[in-house]
């Protein structure tokens, strides 16, 4: 069964910030620099990991995060 966005958004959110990043989503019009997605960004550096454009996808970042170490 598919979750709906906001939930998946929800979940994604939940198992970053347990692995110490946060997820950010793109709030501006798509140019070449925004793609319109989710990046991943490192909590206490502030650097981003995934998605330097906007460019990462929820499931993306949730693969990245379940591969980390506990």
């Amino acid at each position: 069964m598919k979750l709906s966005k906001h939930s998946q958004e929800s979940r994604v959110r939940k198992l970053a910030a347990w692995r110490g990043h946060r997820v950010v989503k793109s709030r501006q019009g798509y140019h070449y620099n925004n793609q319109g997605q989710f990046q991943l960004v490192e909590s206490y550096f502030n650097c981003v990991v995934l998605g330097a454009n906007f460019d990462a996808s929820l499931d993306t970042i949730e693969a990245y995060l379940r591969g980390l170490p506990r």
